[in-house]
């Protein structure tokens, strides 16, 4: 099987385009539906008025086809149908129909999106752990958050699989097979074709070529598979575009009394990581050598080379205050002196030693300190004489 060619989705813009197509010709370009049909509200609401709802509505009937000749004979059945022939919207959605039809996408691998809802999924989760106000030292430590939420998240996942045990439907060896090998998020959308793919009529021709229709709907379209021995192929192209055999591809599995996927079709992209690296990673934070002795993760080791967690430095500038339960802050109590004997623990008028001094001078010289105190930093000639 060759490489398929790198894939990537944006939006309509006219330089993004011509960008991408100068810089990197060999890339297939798809529009996002999302930003097209968003679209939709102002171009044709004034236009169709009360047809509009029809008009979506069979527009996502149209989109979702996977065969080319089935989507050009109805495109022109729609658009003769709400005599939209003269308009320059639907003229120009035509003009790039090998860009957002997934009629003509489907040769391509776009792991089963036609939107850039991905992208915008990733910024609103890093916008729960950053904000416009982080700085660069701020958004490092809440990006290690981030990373560490979602690895929890995979965690909890495979404990639950764990104890709940299998999810497996059938009894079918194909279904065992995926299981072991494909992540819950892949096998799940594997299980949903191989599901239908009983409810599939398989009609053998010659050459390997096995004709699949559904076998309540006689005008359903039939699919072609061919299939020799080792490569296998869908005219839906549902594993071009997925990345996921299709129930087309199971049915005829199931006919040849095949209980085994070929290697070549369960992609390293859907399975899990131990299966990927070909060795199965510890469970725990430690696990146990054969002396029973627990191996310490404080290295991370590369072949030969190990290399050693750094230590934690101090930060600069002044240390944080602590902060108590409750979130009140430790603040250190200022001493007061007394004015008369300059000892603290009282003032002038409970000190001990008034009755050998003065107090009157005392109170006169604790009055005159504190006016000029409130004196200073006045304009001397609007300033009081004393």
């Amino acid at each position: 099987m060759k490489k398929p060619p790198v894939t990537i989705i944006t939006d309509q813009d006219r330089w993004m385009s011509d960008a991408i197509s100068s810089e990197m010709p060999l890339t297939k370009h798809a529009y996002c539906i999302w930003h097209i049909t968003s679209k939709f509200s102002g171009w044709f609401t004034a236009l169709l008025r009360n047809q509009y709802s029809c008009w979506c509505a069979e527009f996502y009937r149209i989109y979702r086809l996977d065969n080319i000749c089935d989507f050009e004979r109805e495109w022109l059945l729609m658009v003769s149908k709400f005599n939209l022939q003269d308009n320059k919207h639907v003229r120009g959605l035509y003009a790039i129909k090998r860009s957002w039809v997934p009629a003509y996408l489907r040769g391509y691998f776009f792991g089963g999106m036609t939107t850039t809802g991905r992208c915008e999924s990733i910024n609103s989760f890093v916008k729960r752990f950053t904000s416009s106000r982080s700085c660069l030292t701020q958004l490092i430590k809440q990006i290690d958050l981030a990373v560490e939420d979602v690895g929890q998240t995979q965690l909890q996942h495979t404990m639950l699989d764990t104890y709940r045990g299998s999810t497996l439907r059938t009894l079918s060896p194909l279904e065992d097979q995926v299981y072991k090998v494909f992540t819950a998020f892949s096998f799940k959308k594997f299980q949903e074709e191989f599901e239908l793919a009983t409810q599939y009529k398989v009609c053998e021709t010659d050459n390997m070529v096995f004709m699949v229709q559904h076998y309540k709907e006689s005008r359903a379209q039939k699919h072609s598979v061919i299939w020799s021995g080792d490569d296998i192929s869908c005219t839906c192209k549902l594993f071009e575009f997925w990345g996921i055999l299709c129930r087309h591809v199971s049915s005829v599995f199931i006919h040849k009394d095949s209980f085994e996927i070929p290697r070549s079709y369960l992609p390293l992209r859907w399975c899990r990581d131990d299966f990927q690296s070909g060795v199965v990673q510890p469970s725990s934070p430690s696990q146990m050598t054969g002396n029973n002795e627990e191996v310490s993760y404080d290295t991370v080791n590369l072949g030969d080379d190990f290399i050693g967690i750094p230590p934690i430095s101090k930060t600069k500038g002044r240390p944080k205050h602590r902060r108590e339960i409750g979130g009140k802050e430790v603040a250190k109590k200022q001493v007061r002196s007394c004015k008369l004997c300059k000892k603290s623990g009282h003032n002038i008028t409970t000190c001990p030693d008034k009755e050998n001094a003065d107090v009157n001078t005392a109170f006169t010289t604790v009055a005159k300190k504190r006016k000029k105190d409130a004196l200073d930093g006045l304009n001397p000639i609007l300033s009081i004489k004393q």
